[in-house]
C-alpha cells in the first residue's frame, strides 16, 4: 500500500524581504527531505491568513522597524505574537524575523524595537555594520543534527546582509546552532539559534543553493 503523502502547510510573512526565495528553498527542501512530505505555502499579508492549521511561519529579513510598523498598521501584532508563542508551531525568523523574535534588541532605533517576546536572547542590530559591511562566511556549527546534513567536509556558508548578531543568551533553553568570526570581529559570535519550537538566523540561507537550514525547519515541524 503506497504511504499517504503529509502537507505541511507553511507562512511566510510577505511584508520585506525575500520571501519568493524562501518559498522556492523551502519546496526544494521538501523534496530533499522526502517522499512523502509536501509543502503548501501560503503568503501572510493580514490577521486572516494567521490560522491555526498554519504548521510553520517564517519571518524573513527586511527592515525590522519598517516590519513593526505594517505589522501594527494591520492590526497584526497580538495576533501574530500569540501564534508564535504556542506550543503546537513552529517559527523560523531570518535577519530581522531574529530580531522581532528577540525580547531584547540592542542598538534600537528611536522609539525601540517591537518584539515577539519568543527568544530569551540579547540581539544587537546592525552587529557587521552597515550594508557596505555585507559578507559571505563560512558558518562554525555546533549543532550535531546540521552537521549530521553535511556532506564530506563541504562548509555551510552564510549570507550576511547588513546582519544583527547574538550578544549573549538568558535562559539555558536556547541552543546555539552556528557562530561566525570575521577579520574585523575575530571573536567568534552566536548567529544562529533554537529555543523549543523557535529557530532564528542573522544570515540568509534561502540567498544560497544550500537547502539544510530549511530542512532542519521542516524537521522541527514534522517532530512537533
Amino acid at each position: 500500500m503506497q504511504s499517504k503523502k503529509r502537507t505541511l502547510k507553511v507562512g511566510i510573512l510577505e511584508v520585506q524581504g525575500a520571501f519568493l526565495e524562501h518559498k522556492i528553498s523551502l519546496l526544494a527542501a521538501a523534496k530533499e527531505l522526502s517522499d512523502d512530505v509536501t509543502v503548501d505555502v501560503i503568503g501572510v499579508r493580514n490577521v486572516s491568513h494567521i490560522t491555526s492549521d498554519m504548521a510553520g511561519l517564517i519571518i524573513p529579513g527586511g527592515e525590522s522597524t519598517a516590519i513593526s510598523l505594517f505589522l501594527r498598521r494591520n492590526d497584526m501584532e497580538e495576533p501574530l505574537k500569540n501564534w508564535v508563542n504556542g506550543k503546537d508551531h513552529v517559527t523560523w525568523g531570518t535577519c530581522a524575523g531574529m530580531i522581532l523574535l528577540s525580547k531584547v534588541t540592542e542598538n534600537q532605533k528611536k522609539g525601540g524595537q517591537y518584539s515577539l517576546e519568543a527568544l530569551d536572547v540579547v540581539v544587537e542590530r546592525n552587529y557587521f555594520g552597515r550594508q557596505v559591511n555585507s559578507f559571505e562566511g563560512d558558518l562554525n556549527i555546533t549543532d550535531p543534527e546540521l552537521l549530521s546534513m553535511q556532506t564530506g567536509n563541504e562548509p555551510v556558508r552564510g549570507v550576511f546582509i547588513r546582519a544583527p548578531a547574538i550578544s549573549r543568551t538568558t535562559d539555558p533553553s536556547v541552543k546555539i546552532l552556528a557562530c561566525v568570526s570575521t577579520e574585523d570581529k575575530p571573536e567568534a559570535v552566536i548567529v544562529g539559534c533554537r529555543q523549543g519550537n523557535v529557530l532564528a538566523t542573522a544570515f540568509h540561507p534561502e540567498l544560497t543553493e544550500d537547502f539544510r537550514w530549511h530542512q532542519y525547519f521542516l524537521r522541527m515541524i514534522q517532530q512537533r
